[in-house]
Protein backbone atom coordinates (compact mmCIF):
# COMPACT_ATOMS: atom_id res chain seq x y z
CA UNK A 1 0.00 0.00 0.00
CA UNK A 2 1.56 3.19 -0.83
CA UNK A 3 2.14 6.22 1.67
CA UNK A 4 0.08 8.78 -0.72
CA UNK A 5 -3.10 7.85 -2.43
CA UNK A 6 -3.66 8.78 -5.91
CA UNK A 7 -4.92 12.77 -6.19
CA UNK A 8 -5.37 13.71 -9.93
CA UNK A 9 -5.36 17.02 -11.12
CA UNK A 10 -7.26 18.85 -13.49
CA UNK A 11 -6.67 21.95 -15.97
CA UNK A 12 -6.28 25.04 -14.11
CA UNK A 13 -8.84 27.99 -14.40
CA UNK A 14 -5.80 29.96 -16.53
CA UNK A 15 -7.72 32.50 -19.20
CA UNK A 16 -4.39 34.12 -19.85
CA UNK A 17 -3.21 30.43 -20.89
CA UNK A 18 -6.43 28.53 -21.74
CA UNK A 19 -5.41 25.21 -21.75
CA UNK A 20 -8.70 24.63 -24.14
CA UNK A 21 -8.15 27.00 -26.35
CA UNK A 22 -10.90 29.05 -25.44
CA UNK A 23 -11.91 32.80 -24.41
CA UNK A 24 -14.24 33.17 -21.27
CA UNK A 25 -17.25 33.57 -21.13
CA UNK A 26 -18.11 31.68 -24.58
CA UNK A 27 -15.82 28.82 -23.27
CA UNK A 28 -18.36 26.90 -21.71
CA UNK A 29 -16.28 26.89 -18.43
CA UNK A 30 -14.66 23.72 -19.69
CA UNK A 31 -12.02 23.74 -16.90
CA UNK A 32 -15.30 23.43 -14.59
CA UNK A 33 -16.70 20.76 -17.02
CA UNK A 34 -12.95 18.69 -16.56
CA UNK A 35 -13.70 18.50 -12.82
CA UNK A 36 -17.09 16.19 -13.80
CA UNK A 37 -15.05 13.90 -16.68
CA UNK A 38 -12.31 12.82 -13.93
CA UNK A 39 -14.67 11.93 -11.40
CA UNK A 40 -16.33 9.78 -14.42
CA UNK A 41 -13.39 8.53 -15.34
CA UNK A 42 -12.14 7.74 -11.30
CA UNK A 43 -15.49 6.76 -10.55
CA UNK A 44 -17.41 8.94 -7.95
CA UNK A 45 -17.38 6.12 -5.19
CA UNK A 46 -13.33 6.54 -5.60
CA UNK A 47 -13.49 10.49 -5.03
CA UNK A 48 -13.50 12.16 -1.66
CA UNK A 49 -13.06 15.40 -2.43
CA UNK A 50 -12.05 18.00 -5.18
CA UNK A 51 -9.47 20.97 -3.51
CA UNK A 52 -9.05 24.27 -5.22
CA UNK A 53 -7.81 27.54 -4.68
CA UNK A 54 -10.38 30.69 -5.02
CA UNK A 55 -7.32 32.28 -6.39
CA UNK A 56 -4.14 30.36 -7.29
CA UNK A 57 -1.10 31.40 -5.46
CA UNK A 58 2.58 30.60 -5.89
CA UNK A 59 1.54 27.94 -9.25
CA UNK A 60 0.01 30.96 -10.99
CA UNK A 61 0.37 34.26 -9.76
CA UNK A 62 -2.46 35.63 -8.66
CA UNK A 63 -5.15 34.00 -10.64
CA UNK A 64 -8.51 34.04 -9.41
CA UNK A 65 -11.38 31.41 -11.01
CA UNK A 66 -13.51 33.21 -13.68
CA UNK A 67 -17.08 34.21 -13.28
CA UNK A 68 -19.47 30.97 -12.94
CA UNK A 69 -16.34 28.37 -12.38
CA UNK A 70 -17.06 27.66 -8.68
CA UNK A 71 -20.74 28.15 -9.01
CA UNK A 72 -20.21 24.72 -11.43
CA UNK A 73 -18.05 23.52 -9.58
CA UNK A 74 -20.50 23.55 -6.05
CA UNK A 75 -23.06 22.01 -8.85
CA UNK A 76 -20.69 19.10 -9.79
CA UNK A 77 -19.46 18.09 -6.51
CA UNK A 78 -23.21 17.85 -5.58
CA UNK A 79 -24.35 15.70 -8.07
CA UNK A 80 -21.54 13.08 -7.27
CA UNK A 81 -21.53 13.48 -3.66
CA UNK A 82 -17.82 14.92 -3.37
CA UNK A 83 -16.44 17.20 -0.88
CA UNK A 84 -15.70 20.66 -2.25
CA UNK A 85 -12.54 21.86 0.23
CA UNK A 86 -11.53 25.59 -0.40
CA UNK A 87 -7.27 26.08 0.21
CA UNK A 88 -8.17 29.83 1.77
CA UNK A 89 -4.39 29.58 3.61
CA UNK A 90 -3.64 32.20 1.18
CA UNK A 91 -6.72 33.77 0.21
CA UNK A 92 -8.42 33.86 3.68
CA UNK A 93 -8.66 36.55 6.16
CA UNK A 94 -9.50 39.70 4.05
CA UNK A 95 -6.59 39.24 1.33
CA UNK A 96 -9.31 39.30 -1.56
CA UNK A 97 -11.75 41.87 -0.13
CA UNK A 98 -13.96 39.40 1.36
CA UNK A 99 -13.22 37.66 4.57
CA UNK A 100 -12.80 34.59 2.66
CA UNK A 101 -12.07 34.00 -0.95
CA UNK A 102 -14.68 32.01 -2.02
CA UNK A 103 -17.36 34.90 -1.25
CA UNK A 104 -16.75 36.24 -4.32
CA UNK A 105 -18.46 33.61 -5.82
CA UNK A 106 -21.30 33.07 -3.77
CA UNK A 107 -20.31 29.45 -3.11
CA UNK A 108 -20.09 27.49 -0.02
CA UNK A 109 -17.66 24.92 0.55
CA UNK A 110 -17.62 21.96 2.92
CA UNK A 111 -14.62 22.64 4.05
CA UNK A 112 -12.41 25.43 4.75
CA UNK A 113 -8.74 25.08 5.42
CA UNK A 114 -6.86 27.90 6.36
CA UNK A 115 -3.97 30.07 7.80
CA UNK A 116 -1.84 32.67 7.73
CA UNK A 117 -3.49 35.62 8.15
CA UNK A 118 -5.46 34.83 10.96
CA UNK A 119 -2.41 35.78 13.22
CA UNK A 120 -1.12 38.42 10.60
CA UNK A 121 1.94 35.75 10.45
CA UNK A 122 3.22 37.05 13.74
CA UNK A 123 2.77 33.59 14.93
CA UNK A 124 1.52 29.93 13.10
CA UNK A 125 -1.79 29.00 13.72
CA UNK A 126 -3.50 26.77 10.95
CA UNK A 127 -7.54 25.99 11.21
CA UNK A 128 -10.08 23.74 9.45
CA UNK A 129 -13.59 25.50 8.84
CA UNK A 130 -16.43 22.59 8.25
CA UNK A 131 -20.02 22.47 7.28
CA UNK A 132 -22.15 20.90 9.88
CA UNK A 133 -23.28 17.98 7.23
CA UNK A 134 -19.47 16.98 7.73
CA UNK A 135 -19.17 17.61 10.84
CA UNK A 136 -22.72 15.85 12.33
CA UNK A 137 -22.28 11.91 10.86
CA UNK A 138 -18.64 12.04 12.88
CA UNK A 139 -20.46 13.63 16.57
CA UNK A 140 -23.64 10.50 15.81
CA UNK A 141 -20.97 7.93 15.57
CA UNK A 142 -19.46 9.33 18.43
CA UNK A 143 -15.96 10.09 16.61
CA UNK A 144 -15.00 13.81 16.91
CA UNK A 145 -12.61 14.90 14.63
CA UNK A 146 -9.09 15.35 16.40
CA UNK A 147 -5.75 16.20 15.23
CA UNK A 148 -3.32 15.05 17.90
CA UNK A 149 -0.35 17.45 16.99
CA UNK A 150 2.53 18.70 19.75
CA UNK A 151 1.37 22.28 19.29
CA UNK A 152 -2.21 22.07 18.80
CA UNK A 153 -4.60 24.96 20.15
CA UNK A 154 -1.59 26.71 20.70
CA UNK A 155 -2.48 29.37 23.56
CA UNK A 156 -0.33 31.95 22.15
CA UNK A 157 -0.89 31.42 18.44
CA UNK A 158 -5.23 31.75 19.55
CA UNK A 159 -4.66 35.09 21.39
CA UNK A 160 -2.60 36.00 18.53
CA UNK A 161 -5.20 35.38 16.02
CA UNK A 162 -8.06 36.39 17.82
CA UNK A 163 -6.38 39.89 18.54
CA UNK A 164 -5.82 40.17 14.42
CA UNK A 165 -9.41 39.15 13.64
CA UNK A 166 -10.87 41.73 15.95
CA UNK A 167 -8.18 44.22 14.66
CA UNK A 168 -9.41 43.06 11.22
CA UNK A 169 -13.18 43.75 12.06
CA UNK A 170 -13.31 46.46 13.87
CA UNK A 171 -11.28 48.96 11.32
CA UNK A 172 -12.64 47.60 8.43
CA UNK A 173 -9.84 45.93 6.80
CA UNK A 174 -11.51 43.66 4.77
CA UNK A 175 -13.17 46.25 3.47
CA UNK A 176 -9.89 48.66 2.62
CA UNK A 177 -8.67 45.43 0.68
CA UNK A 178 -11.73 45.05 -1.23
CA UNK A 179 -11.08 49.15 -2.10
CA UNK A 180 -7.20 49.47 -2.21
CA UNK A 181 -7.02 45.67 -4.36
CA UNK A 182 -9.36 47.27 -6.86
CA UNK A 183 -7.45 50.77 -7.10
CA UNK A 184 -4.12 48.61 -7.54
CA UNK A 185 -5.44 46.42 -10.63
CA UNK A 186 -6.49 49.37 -12.18
CA UNK A 187 -3.21 51.11 -11.70
CA UNK A 188 -1.41 47.70 -12.51
CA UNK A 189 -3.93 47.33 -15.94
CA UNK A 190 -2.51 52.12 -16.61
CA UNK A 191 1.28 51.64 -16.24
CA UNK A 192 2.48 48.41 -15.64
CA UNK A 193 0.92 46.04 -18.62
CA UNK A 194 2.15 48.98 -21.36
CA UNK A 195 5.62 47.76 -20.23
CA UNK A 196 7.16 45.60 -23.25
CA UNK A 197 8.03 42.41 -21.18
CA UNK A 198 5.12 42.21 -19.03
CA UNK A 199 2.16 40.01 -20.52
CA UNK A 200 -0.72 40.07 -17.89
CA UNK A 201 -1.72 41.71 -14.54
CA UNK A 202 -4.60 39.79 -12.69
CA UNK A 203 -5.82 39.13 -9.01
CA UNK A 204 -8.52 40.10 -6.46
CA UNK A 205 -8.31 42.36 -3.69
CA UNK A 206 -4.77 42.51 -2.69
CA UNK A 207 -3.67 39.54 -3.93
CA UNK A 208 -2.41 40.33 -7.36
CA UNK A 209 0.43 39.35 -9.85
CA UNK A 210 1.85 39.74 -13.15
CA UNK A 211 3.49 37.22 -15.88
CA UNK A 212 6.81 38.69 -18.00
CA UNK A 213 7.06 37.46 -21.07
CA UNK A 214 9.44 37.70 -24.28
CA UNK A 215 6.59 38.41 -26.69
CA UNK A 216 3.49 40.27 -25.61
CA UNK A 217 1.86 39.55 -28.61
CA UNK A 218 1.97 35.54 -28.84
CA UNK A 219 2.32 35.44 -24.91
CA UNK A 220 6.17 33.45 -25.43
CA UNK A 221 8.12 32.98 -21.80
CA UNK A 222 11.61 34.12 -21.47
CA UNK A 223 13.89 30.90 -21.44
CA UNK A 224 13.39 29.02 -18.09
CA UNK A 225 17.02 29.29 -17.12
CA UNK A 226 16.89 33.53 -17.77
CA UNK A 227 15.75 33.79 -14.11
CA UNK A 228 13.59 36.27 -15.39
CA UNK A 229 10.97 36.70 -12.22
CA UNK A 230 13.62 36.57 -10.07
CA UNK A 231 15.88 39.11 -11.96
CA UNK A 232 12.91 41.42 -11.48
CA UNK A 233 12.42 40.57 -7.61
CA UNK A 234 16.04 41.72 -7.27
CA UNK A 235 15.26 44.81 -9.59
CA UNK A 236 12.16 45.66 -7.26
CA UNK A 237 14.57 44.93 -4.13
CA UNK A 238 17.20 47.31 -5.35
CA UNK A 239 14.47 49.77 -5.28
CA UNK A 240 13.23 49.19 -2.07
CA UNK A 241 10.18 46.90 -2.46
CA UNK A 242 9.73 43.11 -1.56
CA UNK A 243 7.86 40.74 -3.91
CA UNK A 244 7.33 37.28 -4.44
CA UNK A 245 8.72 35.78 -7.63
CA UNK A 246 7.25 32.52 -8.89
CA UNK A 247 7.93 30.18 -12.36
CA UNK A 248 6.61 27.42 -14.20
CA UNK A 249 3.30 28.28 -15.21
CA UNK A 250 3.58 27.08 -18.33
CA UNK A 251 3.91 23.31 -18.60
CA UNK A 252 5.90 23.55 -15.58
CA UNK A 253 8.50 23.96 -16.44
CA UNK A 254 8.79 27.59 -17.94
CA UNK A 255 6.76 31.23 -17.75
CA UNK A 256 7.83 33.99 -14.89
CA UNK A 257 5.23 35.15 -12.67
CA UNK A 258 5.40 37.93 -9.74
CA UNK A 259 2.68 37.32 -7.05
CA UNK A 260 1.98 40.77 -4.73
CA UNK A 261 0.26 40.74 -1.57
CA UNK A 262 0.59 44.39 0.66
CA UNK A 263 -0.52 45.00 4.08
CA UNK A 264 -3.94 45.30 4.38
CA UNK A 265 -3.93 48.73 5.52
CA UNK A 266 -2.47 50.35 2.50
CA UNK A 267 -3.10 53.31 1.47
CA UNK A 268 -3.05 54.56 -2.25
CA UNK A 269 -0.31 56.85 -2.14
CA UNK A 270 1.60 53.64 -1.03
CA UNK A 271 0.20 51.56 -3.94
CA UNK A 272 1.45 54.84 -6.16
CA UNK A 273 5.21 54.10 -5.21
CA UNK A 274 4.99 50.23 -5.62
CA UNK A 275 3.48 50.49 -8.82
CA UNK A 276 5.85 52.92 -9.89
CA UNK A 277 8.63 50.96 -8.34
CA UNK A 278 7.44 47.43 -10.60
CA UNK A 279 7.15 49.96 -13.68
CA UNK A 280 10.70 51.22 -13.45
CA UNK A 281 11.95 47.91 -12.25
CA UNK A 282 10.30 45.73 -15.57
CA UNK A 283 11.49 48.84 -17.91
CA UNK A 284 14.73 48.62 -16.87
CA UNK A 285 14.88 44.60 -16.89
CA UNK A 286 12.97 45.14 -20.63
CA UNK A 287 16.13 47.09 -21.58
CA UNK A 288 18.84 44.66 -20.47
CA UNK A 289 16.51 41.50 -21.78
CA UNK A 290 14.96 42.30 -25.48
Amino acid sequence: MPMFVDSPHIPPTYCYRCPFDSTHPNCGLKCAQALETAILQYGAENVAAFIAEPVVGAALGAVPGPEGYFEKIREICDKYNVLFIADEVMTGWGRTGTMFGMEHWGVTPDIIATAKGMTSGYTPLAAIIAHNRVWEPLIANNSPFRAGHTLGANAVSSAGALAVIDYLLKNGLVDNSARMGEYFLQRMKEKLLPVPIIGDVRGKGLMLGFEIVKDKAAKTPFPAEMKMSSKLQAEAFQRGLVTYSCTGCLHGDSGDMILLAPPLIITKEQIDEIVDILVASAESLGKKTL
